[in-house]
């Protein structure tokens, strides 16, 4: 009987490129048969659909089922401790729950809710419960872009969550990987850090710094009296200036260890676990010395995730690209692995 194929699209629209992964399922077999990375020109809604365009016209992608992702403010995360009760009856106490943490009016929200621990087995009264919370319009305009460009949303996820679903899924593929292990993932976008906290294969800890890739051009370009385009390339390609470059960013490099330190901490404390390793990913952890400054500041385990090093990756692929670019795919390879749970 032959193996039924299925693929999926993570599409990762963020504040300075549009990037996609595409993975196909046959069987239990899963490899990635499609990429790409588009710049945008300007963050605004029109910029971003004529880049998901330009990217599916270039990325050679067999479908057009995609799973996407939204971050930032308007996104509200909370871990809820809540009487255990039944699935049907959190889904009728959620809305209850949420107007205490969700600082705007829940009718111009969109609502959703996990259970984290199974409930068998447990010797408490309580659960804990995964709540997230999105603006609507946040939401509309994401799906208009999505929408823009011809392709079928299939779900909307959180940015910080697809970076721990590409290492389940990598975990699945690769038995030499442990997938249940208390690890720190770190995503360095343009505008922002994501932390996500893992064990046991459950998220249990996320936070946004407001920190990211831009705050580096700002920097290079302060401590170098150079403009922005001109920090900006220094920063992607510093060439004989990489001494240089590495002084000037290295003080935005420690603010966001300070902030992620603190997130180790509260987290450490609160689920008197110990952070066992550090994954980098995202465009920022590409500038020169991020991960050996990372390491020195936590004196942990740290490296820069390449998910493609786990994940069988199609022939008509070039692999060296591919690597090249694989710390900003970790999101859209994570929004993509929700194939693995897909019927």
């Amino acid at each position: 009987m032959l193996a039924r194929t299925r693929s999926m699209v993570g599409l990762d629209i963020g504040t300075s490129s549009v990037k996609a992964v595409e993975l196909t399922r046959r069987g239990k077999d899963v490899e990635v048969t499609g990429f790409g990375q588009v710049e945008l020109a300007a963050n605004t809604s029109e910029e971003r659909a004529s880049a998901v365009r330009e990217l599916l016209a270039e990325g050679n992608f067999k479908t057009r089922r995609v799973v996407t992702s939204i971050s930032g403010k308007m996104v509200i995360i909370r871990y809820l401790s809540m009487v255990r009760m039944s699935d049907e009856e959190l889904k009728n106490a959620i809305t209850f729950e949420a107007e205490k943490y969700v600082p705007f009016p829940l009718d111009e929200c969109v609502l959703d809710c996990q259970r984290i621990d199974s409930p068998e087995g447990s010797t408490t009264g309580n659960m804990t419960v995964l709540l997230v919370a999105a603006k609507r319009s946040q939401v509309e305009e994401h799906l208009s872009t999505v929408d823009a460009a011809g392709l079928v949303p299939e779900v909307i996820d959180v940015d910080a969550f697809a970076l721990s679903n590409a290492h389940t899924l990598c975990a699945a593929m690769d038995e030499g990987m442990d997938g249940t292990a208390t690890i720190a993932f770190v995503d360095v976008g343009h505008t922002k850090t994501s932390v996500n906290v893992v064990s046991g294969g459950n998220s249990l800890f996320t936070r946004e710094i407001g920190i990211g890739g831009c705050d580096f051009t700002d920097s290079i370009s302060k401590r170098l009296s150079v403009g922005l385009r001109e920090a900006e390339e220094l920063k992607r390609d510093p060439g004989d200036g990489g001494d240089t470059v590495r002084d000037a960013i290295f003080p935005t490099i420690d603010d966001i260890g300070n902030e992620v330190q603190l997130s180790f901490d509260y987290f450490e404390n609160q689920f008197d676990k110990e952070i066992g390793s550090i994954f980098l990913s995202g465009g920022g952890v590409k500038v020169g010395s991020f991960q050996e400054s990372f390491e020195r500041i936590f004196e942990k385990p740290t490296k820069i995730f390449n998910p493609f090093d786990h994940i069988q990756v199609s022939a008509a692929i070039d692999p060296d690209l591919l690597s090249c670019n694989a710390s900003q795919l970790v999101v859209a390879t994570g929004l993509a692995a929700r194939l693995a749970k897909a019927n």
